[in-house]
């Protein structure tokens, strides 16, 4: 693979990493995803867009993902056929698709960075006290009553977090954390809570192509990236089915909610430390001024 593929990272900045590294951390990065969207409905398939940042300019890395992406939610639609819960599907979709409209009219307007630090924050709330809820006993797990009160308002809550998500999918690629906040409070069992998933990420992810290549993202270099990697999914998305099937309803939920805190806490860290960044280089810039101005 290394020595045939050489042709589509030829023109590619990739700083000092040999070719071997960067295909390396390709593969990890599909990996993920794949495992993720086929094992625990995508929650983890976040960390793939910083592992790919690190080796590839952003624009690259959407038209690389974007593909990548698809296939996967191909394939984990296929392993879960059946499993998904069609009210509750349609309405995910419709408002989602809302939220990837208003992205593309509101790209120039609204900060990536504060959209990040904002999801991150919620994140990190709903991940945080769902843990209280496990590890301090003076807490209680929510109650049966109060599921169901939250699946009876799923089309309200849908209209809140599968917008937010589709918004956020469309400007920054965080659109699986809103959608999490909305399912896990649901507790539905698993193989429904993937298979509900899957068919949502597709055709979510479907919606993206035409605004992509509006922007003109998609080249033949991406493609060749992309089509390089693509024996990597069925792997991952076979190891995540397996995971699946071994794990309790209790173990799956602990690792969705562990996942919103690990990547809440990153979208506040990257966003945070960025700002830091654009200040330095504002007050350099404002330094610079100032001397012109002597």
């Amino acid at each position: 693979m290394f020595d045939t593929s050489m042709i589509f990272i030829s023109g590619l900045n990739l700083s000092t990493q040999p070719h071997s590294v960067f295909w390396l951390i390709c593969c990890i990065a599909v990996f993920s995803v794949s495992i993720s969207k086929s094992g625990f409905g995508g929650a983890l398939g976040a960390l793939s867009a910083p592992l790919m940042l690190t080796i590839l300019p952003a624009k690259v890395t959407l038209a690389v993902l974007l593909p990548i992406y698809l296939m996967a939610d191909f394939w984990t639609v296929y392993i879960w056929r059946g499993y998904a819960v069609k009210t509750l599907l349609f309405w995910m979709v419709l408002t989602a698709v809302i939220g990837q409209f208003l992205g593309y009219l509101l790209i120039e307007v609204i900060n990536d960075n504060t959209l990040k630090a904002v999801i991150g924050a919620l994140a990190l709330v709903t991940g945080v006290r769902y843990w209280l809820a496990v590890l301090k006993p003076t807490m209680s797990a929510p109650s049966r009553a109060t599921v169901r009160d939250i699946r009876r308002r799923f089309r309200q809550r849908s209209a809140i977090w599968c917008t937010f998500s589709g918004l956020s999918s469309f400007i920054s690629l965080t659109g699986g954390i809103g959608v999490q906040i909305f399912m896990l409070p649901m507790a539905i069992h698993r193989f429904f809570f993937v298979g509900t998933l899957a068919w949502y990420f597709l055709f979510i992810n479907l919606a993206k192509i035409p605004f992509f290549f509006d922007l003109e993202l998609f080249t033949a270099q991406t493609i060749g990236i992309s089509a390089t990697l693509l024996p990597v999914i069925p792997l991952g998305v076979i190891a995540g089915r397996w995971l699946n099937k071994k794990m309790s309803d209790k173990l799956f939920y602990r690792i969705g909610h562990l996942a919103l805190v690990l990547l809440g806490i990153r979208l506040i860290w990257t966003s945070s430390k960025l700002k830091v960044e654009l200040s330095r280089q504002s007050s350099r810039l404002q330094i610079k001024r100032n001397r012109y101005l002597i």
